[in-house]
């Protein structure tokens, strides 16, 4: 599989472009499809299994490996979290600590001439654990340097947290699916408000 893949998306939700597929697929491993909802990366060696099918060496895989990825991807949906209501806003320092310390072992370097007008972009120095988190913060950090990073989102719906990517030309998509957390959302808040026009009558 192409690492940028964003693999298989649930029904109505659009991956995200490019590289940020990456990240995608990567912050969307909490919750894998196969399993009705389990963590995809259950246990080190389904972390493992999980680097292998990007095209990572994940057989040396260990719970250490998994437990820093694990960090790293929940800075992330946290970061993605703040995205909806602020998309300037400032992530946490706590947040930006866990990515700057990922970042330490990352081994990265840039790369350029991929061909006219593309621009310089970050790859990955071998294949194990520490590069797949490596290629992660340098999507990351290609995507905050363009200002697409912004636009991709985890989705508020209740049991939800998807990560999404906002191709609106105003970043106002609130949600991973209309058709699916949008109107759960919208269908709660009717009821609701029924409820409480049936109290305010009596």
């Amino acid at each position: 599989m192409d690492p940028f893949d964003p693999g298989r998306q649930p029904s109505g939700r659009t991956p995200a472009p490019g590289r940020l597929g990456l990240v995608q697929a990567f912050a969307n491993s909490f919750w894998d499809l196969q399993a009705g909802g389990a963590d995809e990366w259950g246990d080190a060696a389904a972390y493992g299994r999980w680097l292998d099918a990007r095209g990572f060496d994940g057989r040396e895989a260990s719970e250490a490996d998994r437990a820093q990825a694990i960090a790293l991807r929940e800075a992330l949906r946290r970061m993605a979290l703040t995205h909806h209501d602020a998309p300037d806003a400032q992530p946490v320092a706590g947040d930006l600590a866990i990515l700057d310390e990922v970042a330490q072992r990352a081994p990265l370097r840039l790369r350029f001439g991929r061909g006219a007008g593309s621009p310089p972009c970050h790859v990955a120095v071998g294949d194990g654990p520490d590069a797949a988190l490596a290629l992660v913060l340098g999507v990351v950090a290609e995507a905050m340097g363009d200002g697409r990073w912004s636009r991709l989102k985890a989705c508020p719906g209740p049991h939800c947290g998807w990560l999404f990517y906002d191709g609106s030309r105003n970043r106002s998509r609130q949600w991973c699916s209309m058709q699916i957390c949008g109107n759960r959302v919208k269908g709660r808040e009717f009821r609701a408000r029924q409820r409480r026009d049936r109290v305010h009558e009596t």
